[in-house]
């Protein structure tokens, strides 16, 4: 399934008489033309260098799964949120296994935000070659969504452009921030010393080699053995996108979760920032990861939508979500807060910045309701709590038989964590989120407890 979005006219990075790059939006919120900014860039050279990686990211393919080779790749459109000021530009490599988000802060520009919502954007094959021939001494202006702009046939028409953003990309935006919001900061370097590593990297992929990228006395350094507060990454051809980018940044910081399943490479150029998310293996979307489940199964609740729904109250588009803001203004204790707000996020309601560790409101522009439709686990664990097919057997520590049709699968937990005798959780062992057994064996003991 694809959602089909129209653009009005397409984008373009005007010459004459200074140069101006226009982003036509697609209709998403109502509105014909969806109108987000206008202003001048403070450095068009480095707003251009950002733009061009997040267009060659969503314009590659990382990984292609057997059977498909020949096949035309499907280029896809990043969404663009404005709100709190800022401006970020994110989207999915066409593989899924690679993210990237281009923020604009308010000290990057001169000019007004003057909407605020999500949409997404024409990013075309000549904009980007015109983005490369943008130099500091010719300036930019951006203009997001202007209402005015049209361009016309010899018959004097306006053009429309369609394209079609896949469903994974929802999954995908409700996987990612999960990822994020449990990675840990492994190092920060400046980008000159990250850039001797870089150039040092393997230039072909290397797809089936783990890579442990770890800060070390002399710098950073790579190591095929895990390191203690390093970063795993396959296929460092990934991260080629930032090579170019680093002489110019402040800072890269590096974020990993405890598992490794997935990384996090932010670079800080003070006005901006770009973050590139990487899957672990290159053959693995977002997604199809299933981190967001278990809070999306917690929404149900009861207890824990009365929470939500005052916690939903308070969203406003704001670039960073403060935690103890919310909870104070709500009296209510900051940890309930904050699995509000994990559980927004996997509704598709929020992003997560990495680097700030704070979450930010965003509705992604496609059809929420289908979210629940695109999860199997999620659709068959509640299935199995409709029907009764959880029987706790003890609660410290938890054990329960969980039946999926006239199987009986049994859930333990070991170490702090749930683990099912399920073939699927044998294969993964929890590694893409929880089976639907231990969905709803976790669902029923949060509920009992």
């Amino acid at each position: 399934m694809l959602h089909t979005y129209k653009y009005a006219a397409q984008s373009q990075l005007l010459q004459e008489p200074r140069a101006k790059l226009i982003l036509a939006t697609a209709d998403t919120g109502g509105e014909r033309y969806p109108y987000f900014f206008e202003g001048r860039v403070l450095q068009p050279r480095l707003i251009a260098d950002l733009l061009t990686a997040v267009h060659i990211i969503v314009g590659t393919r990382f990984y292609t799964p057997p059977g498909m080779n020949g096949r035309p790749m499907t280029l896809s459109d990043p969404v663009v949120t404005s709100g709190g000021g800022v401006l970020r530009f994110e989207g999915f490599s066409s593989c899924c296994g690679a993210y990237i988000r281009a923020d604009m802060l308010p000290e990057s520009y001169d000019g007004e935000v003057t909407g605020k919502g999500t949409t997404n954007i024409d990013f075309n094959s000549p904009m980007r070659a015109a983005l490369d021939k943008v130099r500091d001494a010719g300036g930019l202006a951006l203009a997001v969504g202007s209402n005015e702009f049209t361009i016309r046939s010899a018959s004097g028409q306006a053009t429309e452009r369609k394209v079609e953003l896949p469903n994974r990309w929802l999954r995908g935006m409700v996987e990612v921030q999960s990822q994020q919001a449990g990675m840990k900061r492994r190092f920060e370097v400046s980008g000159v010393d990250a850039l001797r590593l870089f150039r040092g990297l393997p230039k072909s992929r290397t797809s089936r080699l783990s890579l442990w990228i770890a800060r070390g006395p002399s710098g950073l350094y790579s190591t095929t053995r895990p390191v203690e507060r390093g970063v795993r990454v396959m296929d460092t051809t990934r991260l080629r996108v930032l090579e170019t980018l680093l002489p110019h940044c402040e800072s890269l910081s590096a974020y990993a979760d405890d598992a490794q399943q997935a990384s996090a490479w932010v670079l800080d150029f003070g006005v901006a920032r770009l973050t590139l998310s990487l899957t672990a293996e290159p053959w693995r979307g977002f997604s199809g990861e299933g981190q967001a489940l278990s809070a999306m199964m917690q929404a149900d609740d009861s207890a824990v939508s009365a929470v939500l729904t005052r916690v939903r109250a308070q969203l406003q588009w704001q670039a960073a979500l403060d935690v103890n803001v919310l909870a104070r203004e709500m009296n209510v204790a900051t940890h309930v807060v904050s699995d509000a707000l994990r559980i927004i996020g996997a509704s598709g309601l929020a992003g997560y910045d990495v680097l700030g560790g704070h979450y930010f409101h965003r509705v992604l522009p496609f059809d929420l309701s289908m979210l629940e439709d695109l999860h199997p686990r999620l659709k068959d664990a509640k299935s199995i709590l409709l029907g009764e097919g959880v029987k706790v057997l003890r609660q410290r520590p938890f054990e329960a038989e969980v039946k999926s049709g006239d199987i009986p699968h049994h859930v333990r937990e070991v170490d702090h964590e749930l683990r099912c005798t399920c073939a699927w959780f044998a294969k993964h062992q929890g590694e893409r989120g929880p089976c639907k057994h231990v969905l709803a064996a976790a669902t029923l003991r949060h509920a009992t407890r």
